[in-house]
């Protein structure tokens, strides 16, 4: 090998390290858990606000009902799809949400464009009774809806438009006359800082929850939008390691791992227990995973919070939000 091969090879070699160590070096994780938070973490009731119900080649209404008893799950929704017989089982356990299914298909028979008309035939009648749905208690929310999501969440399902739009503020503004809210998949970067910063103000009776906990955003970028705002909130779905190994994404956890909770994450939750809440995401055919989603969450997520906020982030912030009864 010449030397110039030899400093190419070098180079390849110093580039795999850095990029491994970007990712994994800065990992620091939060002190070993006290016994009290682990037993609190195996026992505490949740809400889960990212539960999908889809109508189309989803769970039975039984089976729903079934995992969430198995896991002490009390009360699920904050996503689509809306149905009926979810709604009838669960009753006050309901987190009901309606858009998702309306939002998927426009934008899958007409393309991302359309996602940010008024007019768009996809939402005409769900605008339309969307006034009586929420006076009715039908719902309480839109979700999930995804504007720029272009490099998160599964690739047929991504597109890049702004938050900011016509549809997305008539969505806003329905919510807004009844205190509901919008659960939104998006990642971050400056463009949707400034929208959500904006439409988080136009709105303040509508509490809007970042899917996810905003892909792409460190913890600081979520401190931010938490100070300037106290209607922005969000779940943690997805943020665990068992989404990257059913996606067969090789890569660490985002907020935590099976060796625990990253310490600038816990000090994010610390500093804002009333604005997290937790999410299973077991979307796109991974229904059979629940259990060990969740499971996931009370090993290697709560047990690393005071039990204080174990209690908020795992129901008592969705029960306030929502004017839920316990």
């Amino acid at each position: 090998m010449n030397s110039l091969g030899f400093l190419m090879k070098m180079k390849k070699i110093y580039l795999l390290i850095h990029s491994g160590c970007l990712l994994f070096c800065s990992l620091s994780f939060a002190q070993a858990p006290n016994p009290q938070s682990i037993a609190l973490a195996k026992t505490v009731p949740i809400a889960d606000l990212h539960l999908h119900t889809y109508s189309r080649n989803g769970p039975s209404s039984q089976d729903v009902v079934q995992r969430m008893n198995a896991n002490n799950v009390r009360w699920g929704g904050g996503v689509g799809d809306l149905r009926q017989d979810i709604a009838e089982s669960l009753g006050s356990r309901h987190i009901p949400a309606a858009g998702q299914r309306e939002f998927a298909e426009s934008f899958f028979r007409q393309g991302p464009s359309t996602l940010v008309a008024t007019e768009n035939l996809y939402f005409r009648d769900l605008f339309g009774n969307a006034h009586d749905l929420f006076a009715a208690g039908t719902i309480k929310g839109f979700g999930e809806l995804h504007t720029n999501n272009e490099s998160s969440g599964p690739k047929p399902f991504r597109r890049n438009i702004r938050t900011d739009n016509p549809a997305m503020r008539k969505f806003y503004d329905i919510a807004n006359d009844f205190g509901g809210f919008i659960q939104i998949h998006a990642q971050h970067n400056t463009e949707f800082t400034e929208d959500i910063l904006r439409l988080a103000a136009d709105y303040p009776n509508t509490i809007t929850i970042l899917s996810h906990c905003l892909p792409l955003a460190q913890p600081d970028d979520l401190a931010n939008l938490f100070k300037q705002r106290k209607n922005i909130m969000c779940e943690m779905s997805a943020t665990g390691e068992l989404h990257n190994r059913l996606a067969r994404v090789t890569r660490p956890g985002r907020a935590y791992n099976a060796q625990g909770l990253y310490t600038k994450w816990k000090a994010l939750i610390e500093a804002f227990p009333d604005r997290i809440m937790l999410g299973s995401d077991m979307c796109c055919g991974w229904d059979a995973f629940y259990d060990e989603a969740i499971t996931e969450i009370r090993t290697h997520f709560l047990p690393y919070l005071h039990p204080d906020v174990i209690e908020q982030v795992a129901y008592k912030n969705a029960l306030r939000v929502f004017k839920i009864q316990f």
